[in-house]
């Protein structure tokens, strides 16, 4: 039976490519998928691309194109990444660039774009789109902040046919995270994607979306990150990313390098299995809907495990839109207190700031006071301890952060508290270069469209 191995290479923009790089120097995968678009993501990508229009890609790929795709390419390995963002041609006139400075050629680089709506947005709502708000039901039309991106998740078959037109290297914006593998399976093995499709074709796209989601968040399927494996009694810092073994059926036996740390097992797989699923019986992508819950795990011997029995439904008929809106600017600042009592330093800090605050002229619409070392993360996760005990801790840290739609607010604000720093509590420490001044926020509007909204295009660059 043909075998084809796809190894996820990136979890997340930044990521280290040196797990990539080993599983390419080693020759350890016929693919690699690097999944690197968070709706986090796109609104970091937006910030650039406000700076300067001919960046919106992940950045990281400049790095990759030094290092990686050489490698890769050396050794016959195919590159598929959502990494071009909101920007695939200028990310795919980049990475050729770099790479045509160090030699390389014959390589192929395919742009996939079409899920940039941004401009459609206005003839949506006039087609009686409403654009509604997938949490509160709102329709768009209610929204009072400017649409800055809007990006839809496109799915797999966009990344087939440019695989199937010889590309090296696919720069993708928004298709969705475990798409990017199913596009892959679907070029190897000619599963159908679209038409009358029977149970048995829908099962194998459901296998293909769940090995991709398995594979799209890299180190956590081998052992990162992992409270199932805690305490982690194995390498981290040179954790070899997952490589799934897939067959015809659907059917998949995932490992990872020898050479490498981590680890592969039942438990980092169902940990990662679960991981940003709302409805595991149910789970919508742009391809299948997918039923994880008779999935199967079958450890076959250390670090191969194999999976299997994913169910397959039909596909949604309207796709997911993140549609990203500037509210406004954030404001904030760390200050630090020492023992002896720390904690009532930081309230009596906190609240000599709120005085201050009320005497300005400036509108803060929101502010947010969080103690490093007691509610810093997850406040009300934790019983607090009481106010005793906190005092002898050796130091706390406090977080402020304002919300405010004028530029100059932020400004005012830390200004007007700077006083505190021989005026307040004893023992303070701060460095303004752990706070930032009128950072952008970008929000997010999530909701759905017809497919029939959606065009894409699949663009080959010659190197």
């Amino acid at each position: 039976m043909s075998v084809v191995r796809i190894a996820g290479a990136q979890g997340f923009y930044g990521d280290s490519p040196m797990a990539a790089i080993a599983i390419a120097a080693q020759q350890g995968a016929d693919f690699l998928v690097h999944d690197a678009l968070a709706e986090l993501t796109l609104s970091i990508l937006q910030k650039d691309r406000l700076a300067d229009p001919n960046m919106g890609y992940a950045r990281d790929l400049e790095t990759l194109a030094k290092f990686l795709i050489p490698i890769a390419h050396q050794n016959g390995i195919r590159i598929v990444t959502n990494s071009g963002g909101l920007n695939p041609e200028s990310a795919a006139q980049k990475v050729a660039a770099i790479l045509k400075q160090q030699g390389i050629t014959n390589f192929k680089i395919a742009t996939i774009t079409g899920d940039d709506l941004l401009s459609q947005l206005p003839q949506l709502q006039q087609n009686g789109h409403q654009l509604s708000h997938l949490d509160t039901g709102k329709p768009f039309a209610e929204n009072k902040y400017p649409p800055t991106h809007a990006n839809v998740y496109i799915g797999a078959q966009s990344v087939a046919d440019a695989l199937n037109q010889g590309a090296n290297l696919i720069l993708a914006g928004r298709v969705a995270d475990p798409c990017l593998t199913l596009g892959i399976l679907v070029h190897k093995f000619g599963w159908k994607l679209t038409g009358n499709l029977s149970q048995p074709d829908l099962d194998r796209l459901a296998s293909g979306i769940a090995i991709g989601h398995l594979l799209e968040c890299g180190g956590q399927a081998s052992g990162g990150n992992s409270y199932a494996e805690w305490p982690m009694d194995y390498p981290v810092s040179n954790l070899g990313y997952p490589i799934a073994h897939v067959s015809e059926d659907g059917s998949a036996v995932f490992t990872k390098l020898d050479s490498e740390g981590g680890k592969v097992s039942r438990n980092t797989l169902r940990e990662q299995l679960v991981y940003e699923i709302h409805n595991p019986a149910h789970y919508i992508t742009p391809d299948v809907t997918v039923d994880l819950t008779q999935i199967q795990l079958t450890e076959l011997a250390p670090n191969h495990v194999q999976v299997s029995g994913a169910k397959g439904k039909p596909r949604p008929n309207e796709l997911k839109l993140a549609i990203g809106l500037h509210e406004g600017f954030i404001t904030e600042q760390f200050f630090f207190f020492s023992w002896p009592y720390a904690y009532d330093k930081c309230t009596r800090f906190i609240e000599a700031v709120n005085e201050i605050w009320a005497r300005l002229p400036i509108r803060i619409e929101r502010k947010e006071f969080t103690i490093v070392g007691v509610n810093g993360i997850h406040p009300g996760a934790a019983p607090t301890p009481p106010p005793d005990v906190l005092n002898q801790l050796n130091e706390l840290g406090v977080r402020l952060a304002i919300k405010h739609s004028d530029a100059n607010t932020g400004k005012i604000a830390m200004q007007a508290i700077t006083c505190l720093g021989l005026n307040g509590p004893p023992g303070i420490v701060s460095m303004p270069t752990w706070g930032k001044v009128n950072r952008v926020i970008l929000s997010l509007w999530p909701t759905l469209i017809p497919r029939s909204a959606v065009q894409e295009t699949v663009q080959i660059w010659e190197v």
